[in-house]
């Protein structure tokens, strides 16, 4: 399939170029928009990708040439500007998709495969799901040796979770990712798709790859590990090639990024002597831009979004205080620090599943979007919730290690604090960083007094903000680092005594009296050591020491079962599934306590 890419910015262009050509695809190329327009018009593509900023005609002008000549072939347009405006401005001059820098490759590969989707074969590699293969060489797929008709929407939606296989995407996602913009559904429609795509795999005998995230949306299931080292093996070879190809533009251009950034410190030396002009501003915002819309994709996240937040500052109608030209000098040198590091090429899908989750409660998407951003290079995951019905099943379902928390919902009947005071109530506890506008004494007061961790007021910086968060992580892990304890027991005064015994000497419990809460209780305490009565209510606490005993994650935790039950076929049967000392309830108070620090002591040994 041929392509025409239409990008002013050399080494960007050369990126998604080479990257594009690995992939099978025949590109064009062209560097100001007058001559991507005269390509349109001579030859025949099957998709225009086109940047909004060129140096002549910029890119919304030719989307809009090109329509009104009757083009038919998809566009896509790349660009650094997000905001409302600028979305509608592309999709009413006839865009059919627009993606913003600074993306992920594999998206904007995502992107252009469900362009080209229009009754076309594309060449691409098999992805294995369980018994599921799917082969875009043909557009087939096929459960066991049994091929499956699906429609083409039925075909984007399985292509999109399986190469997006640790990411939830919301129906209103859904529909901005699979169908045009201009044109899109009411968001039932992707419930039915999605309905008749699993109806299609039952009847064909396979399993239901896709799992719902209930209040969040859809995402694809974990296939037992097996499977899943099959299945990613030519996504792996493919990013592989992409990670290649992205390190040698770097290497070549990385002296271009360079000159683009001795204008940005030569503006910024004349704002501070008072010396600046219109034209070296114009000139510094124009470098921000790009180098905002570029770094992004070599991985410089955190370059990407100090970047961004220079272009802020060099709109040409802003009217400059000298603590925002402090600000300016500050945010230079931190690029200039991002300039001289290696690019980290991994892609957000490479995240572990055990780095820290940071759940935003905001309904600020723009800020949201960028924290999220900068949170790539952190290594950390980010879920947002954009009001608080959908926080409180975020964190009942899977529950964040801190939670950044606005007070101000102002299409809500209840604030930020209100859900606040119930994580205050909540075991285990879930630190909450507050960040608002609201920065009076008294909302200060009244975060403190509900244990509130800090008090980050609005304005500031994505890396600030994460900066703090990932203190507040260091500072969590290492308070109880070694020290935590899960009981679970359904004698709440039992578990009181044994916390009233334990938290002098330094240990962390959690308790819980109610085991249907067992596995959201621990993922989000994280023990170092499992305390089980072997009566629970509802529930074979023997079958639940296996339970834990076949999960990856928890397999080699030590399990002590605490019980009244004496009878030597009691103790047996808990050996054998699993635990590793065995206590009964009549036990002296300080035999109890020495076993259970023994069996810590132990723990920390075996982790130095």
């Amino acid at each position: 399939m041929k392509i025409l890419l239409v990008e002013d910015d050399r080494p960007t262009s050369l990126v998604i170029s080479d990257i594009l050509i690995a992939h099978n695809y025949t590109v064009n190329q062209a560097m100001d928009g007058q001559t991507g327009l005269e390509l349109a018009k001579a030859f025949e593509y099957d998709l225009v990708l086109l940047d909004i900023m060129l140096p002549d005609t910029d890119g919304i002008s030719v989307c809009r040439r090109l329509r009104s000549l009757g083009y038919q072939s998809p566009i896509l347009l790349l660009t650094g500007k997000d905001s409302t405006t600028d979305r509608v401005m592309g999709l009413d001059a006839g865009a059919d998709d627009y993606v913003v820098k600074p993306f992920e490759i594999n998206e904007l590969l995502a992107r252009v495969r469900a362009l080209l989707r229009r009754g076309k074969k594309i060449p691409s590699s098999v992805i294995v799901w369980e018994d599921i293969q799917f082969d875009t060489i043909n557009n087939q797929v096929t459960c066991g040796e049994k091929p499956l008709r699906l429609t083409p929407k039925e075909y984007c939606l399985l292509e999109l979770f399986l190469l997006n296989p640790k990411r939830v995407f919301s129906r209103k996602a859904i529909l901005e990712k699979l169908w045009d913009f201009a044109n899109s559904p009411g968001e039932e429609t992707v419930s039915t798709h999605i309905k008749c795509l699993r109806q299609k795999f039952k009847a064909a005998g396979a399993s239901d790859p896709i799992e719902t995230v209930h209040g969040l949306g859809y995402r694809l299931k974990t296939p037992s590990e097996s499977k899943e080292s099959d299945a990613s093996v030519k996504q792996t070879i493919s990013q592989k090639k992409i990670t290649a190809t992205t390190s040698k533009v770097w290497d070549k251009f990385k002296g271009k990024y360079v000159e683009h950034f001795a204008v940005l410190e030569q503006a910024t030396s004349a704002l501070a002597k008072g010396e600046q002009t219109d034209v070296l501003l114009q000139q510094a915002k124009y470098e921000a831009h790009t180098l905002a819309g570029s770094l992004g994709i070599f991985g410089l996240m955190r370059g990407s979004e100090l970047a961004r937040e220079l272009e802020d500052f060099f709109q040409p109608d802003k009217q400059l205080q000298a603590l925002d030209v402090k600000h300016i000098v500050m945010l230079v040198e931190l690029l200039k620090e991002e300039l001289q590091r290696t690019p980290d090429l991994k892609t957000e899908g490479e995240q572990s599943s055990d780095s820290p989750l940071i759940l935003i409660v905001d309904n600020d998407l723009m800020l949201a979007e960028r924290i999220r951003i900068e949170a790539i290079a952190w290594k950390l995951r980010v879920e947002v919730a954009t009001d608080l019905e959908v926080a409180r099943k975020v964190i009942t379902q899977t529950p964040p290690h801190v939670i950044l928390l606005d007070f101000n919902f102002p299409s809500s009947t209840e604030d930020g604090l209100t859900l606040l005071k119930e994580i205050a109530q909540r075991t285990p506890k879930i630190p909450v960083v507050v960040f608002s506008e609201e920065g009076s004494l008294a909302n200060r007061l009244e975060v403190a007094r509900l244990g509130g961790r800090i008090f980050l007021q609005k304005p500031q910086s994505s890396y600030n903000i994460l900066k703090v968060v990932t203190k507040v992580l260091s500072s969590t892990q290492e308070a109880s680092s070694g020290n935590r304890i899960m009981a679970v027991d359904k004698d709440e005064a039992a578990l009181s005594h044994l916390t009233n015994l334990l938290k002098p000497l330094g240990v962390e419990v959690t308790t819980l009296s109610d085991p249907d809460q067992f596995w959201e209780v621990l993922i989000a305490s994280r023990p170092d050591l499992l305390i089980l009565d072997v009566e629970l209510p509802g529930l074979n606490s023997l079958e639940l020491c296996q339970v834990v005993r076949c999960d990856p994650t928890w397999y080699r935790i030590p399990i002590i079962f605490w019980s009244a039950r004496t009878q030597e076929s009691e103790i047996d049967r808990a050996f054998a599934v699993g635990a590793d000392d065995y206590i009964s309830k009549s036990v002296k108070e300080a035999e109890l306590t020495t076993r259970v620090l023994r069996r810590l002591s132990r723990i920390k040994k075996q982790s130095v």
